[in-house]
């Protein structure tokens, strides 16, 4: 039915008709709803780059307010979308983890199809270490959006966390498919090989990652991580070196892996007070302290053993964990008394020393065993074929190098 505004008049002596028409109204008003939404989504644009200009200026909070604003000028938009995921990562600037949480929860209410705020989300609960928390994110910003590249690889990481390789594998292989010219999924399975102890194929996927991306630096760590895994401590060197030369701070994580993973070795040993290792076959015991030449006489001596890396000071003091013996064919030590039988004034060698101390800001062992002079006083020994050996680990927990867990005078180091 027609709406008449104000009835009808005369104009001239003719009668005008007012009656406007519910079409043209709704038009009109139509119209002016848009020419003002318009006008907020713009406005909403310039203070959304306000925002952006104070977070460049790491000035947080006025950029909080100004992402606060743009979204409330311009609601369920792209530019409201942007504004959220400020304000999350302004308050991460800030360590403002819970008021971060908040801001992505909310977004996802508002915008429950769009991924990259569960993605953002699971992020923040993976470095906080709630695991399970992070992979439910992870699985729905995939599951309303299987085609997203960036929600595969991140369930992926997840799943790699959680142990679920066949899980990773499976999302990482989705990230080459959907994206064949990155980096990202070789990166992941090379990552997942690695973890399923299979170096091999490691080896190639990380290298593949590499070809496409030159500047991957997490690619480089993760291949040295590998080479180092398989003992070969060269190729990951290089690595270490390569990152060097990009001036990159991940160079450090990689040789600190290096170190860790490298099996520790004894790299020189000396005796501090008398027990002189190039004495050979039937050295007199009281040529060894002049206190020795008593009949009867007990003294104790020491061998300093250093090592590689940094050792576990509780694996190396405690005596069971190191022999002292004469040496054998079988030893790096060649062969005590020449491989004769020892004489009968050869003294007795006591498996295991008194005690041990451990100097850590230079990773030596100083190693104190007994020797006793025979009630003759002509007791004999063979300095230079006496083995020392250590089978404890070091600081990482890293078993020794069996081709250098031992020292004698003979072979020197091992």
């Amino acid at each position: 039915m027609p709406i008449c505004l104000a009835g009808k008049d005369s104009y001239a002596g003719e009668k005008m008709d007012w009656t406007i028409q519910p079409e043209a109204i709704d038009a009109l008003f139509s119209s002016t709803i848009s020419n003002t939404q318009d006008r907020l989504d713009a406005l909403a644009g310039t203070v959304l780059g306000q925002g952006i200009d104070h977070y460049q200026s790491q000035k947080y909070d006025l950029a909080i307010n100004a992402f606060k604003r743009a979204a409330a000028l311009s609601p369920f938009t792209d530019n409201a979308a942007k504004a959220y995921n400020f304000i999350g990562q302004s308050y991460l600037k800030q360590e403002k983890t819970e008021e971060a949480i908040k801001t992505y929860q909310q977004a996802i209410r508002i915008y429950p199809q769009r991924p990259e705020f569960r993605i953002a989300l699971g992020d923040i609960y993976t470095k906080e270490g709630m695991q399970a928390e992070a992979l439910a994110q992870y699985e729905a910003a995939v599951k309303f959006d299987p085609e997203n590249a960036e929600s595969r690889y991140s369930l992926g990481q997840a799943y790699l966390a959680a142990g679920d390789l066949r899980g990773a594998r499976d999302e990482f292989q989705e990230v080459v498919r959907l994206t064949p010219t990155s980096a990202a999924g070789h990166y992941g399975l090379g990552q997942t090989a690695r973890a399923e102890g299979e170096m091999t194929e490691a080896v190639l996927h990380l290298q593949q990652a590499l070809r496409v991306n030159r500047g991957f630096e997490l690619a480089y760590v993760e291949l040295g991580r590998v080479y180092a895994d398989m003992g070969e401590f060269e190729k990951a060197e290089d690595l270490v070196r390569t990152l060097a030369v990009k001036q990159s701070d991940k160079k450090t994580t990689l040789q600190q892996y290096i170190e860790e993973a490298r099996a520790p070795q004894i790299t020189q040993a000396y005796s501090p007070n008398g027990f002189n290792t190039l004495s050979g076959a039937k050295t007199k015991v009281s040529a060894l302290h002049p206190a020795m030449a008593s009949a009867g006489r007990s003294k104790l001596f020491s061998m300093n053993v250093s090592f590689s890396k940094d050792m576990d000071i509780n694996s190396i003091i405690n005596p069971a964990n190191w022999k002292i013996s004469r040496a054998t064919i079988k030893d790096n030590g060649g062969v005590y008394n020449k491989g004769l039988t020892p004489p009968a004034t050869e003294v007795l060698i006591m498996p295991r020393p008194a005690y041990v101390l451990f100097d850590e800001k230079t990773n030596t062992a100083t190693v104190n065993f007994w020797i006793s002079q025979n009630d003759n006083a002509d007791a004999t020994i063979d300095p230079r074929h006496i083995v020392f050996k250590f089978s404890g680990m070091d600081a990482y927990g890293k078993a020794m190098d069996t081709s250098a867990d031992e020292y004698s005078g003979f072979s020197g180091i091992a």
